[in-house]
């Protein structure tokens, strides 16, 4: 079931007649009218897609109406792995999907593709309606992409906690960063200061003679 947003909505609009307008395109469950807006519910998404393309911007009363679907809890973008396609049908492809909701990208690579849906809902009802059928001669699979954004590969690590001297990440993660070199006081070189005091000297001081 998909909920439809219907705003500006003229005065002289009733339930009736908005519910007799949306079910040219598929079957109304439930329609309510709260003040200049209404709620519609349809049946599947393929119809409430098209009643969305369709009736959005219509002249109800002389007045345009603004439909879209409802912003609910469950949604989100998703990203789709579609195999066995061609390159060069990016559009045909794009329009598929488009049946089952709103695509945001579409890119065609070598023989696979990666389509990007805002909705999650719809992009279930895409896998659904989609996966093993036929397009452009061949049978087509779709499914959720499992690869990652780039900036969940970037965050891998936190940042560097402050004055700590940066971040070295543990041994045998990629690109890792060896431990630093040892402090020179290590290689046969005078000790660290103590704290307080000063460093002692390793320079000879000179011989004292008793004043005369």
């Amino acid at each position: 079931m998909v909920k439809i947003f219907i705003g500006n909505l003229p005065r002289e609009a009733d339930k009736d007649e908005i519910q007799v307008l949306f079910s040219q395109y598929g079957a109304v469950t439930e329609c309510a009218i709260v003040k200049n807006f209404a709620f519609v519910h349809m049946d599947d998404r393929k119809s409430a897609t098209k009643a969305i393309r369709s009736l959005h911007l219509y002249k109800l009363h002389g007045t345009a109406i603004n439909v879209e679907a409802s912003r609910g809890k469950n949604q989100g973008a998703v990203k789709l792995h579609v195999t066995n396609v061609e390159k060069g049908n990016d559009d045909e492809l794009r329009t598929l999907f488009e049946e089952y909701g709103t695509v945001s990208e579409c890119a065609i690579v070598k023989n696979f593709a990666f389509v990007h849906m805002d909705n999650s809902d719809e992009a279930m009802d895409a896998i659904k309606g989609l996966d093993n059928i036929e397009f452009q001669g061949k049978r087509i699979h779709v499914q959720i992409s499992k690869s990652r954004p780039r900036y969940e590969e970037e965050d891998d690590y936190p940042p560097p906690p402050p004055e700590r001297g940066g971040y070295w990440p543990p041994r045998g993660y990629p690109g890792e960063r060896h431990d630093p070199p040892p402090p020179s006081y290590l290689r046969g070189r005078q000790p660290p200061p103590h704290h307080g005091y000063p460093a002692p000297s390793t320079t000879p001081s000179p011989s004292t003679s008793p004043v005369p």
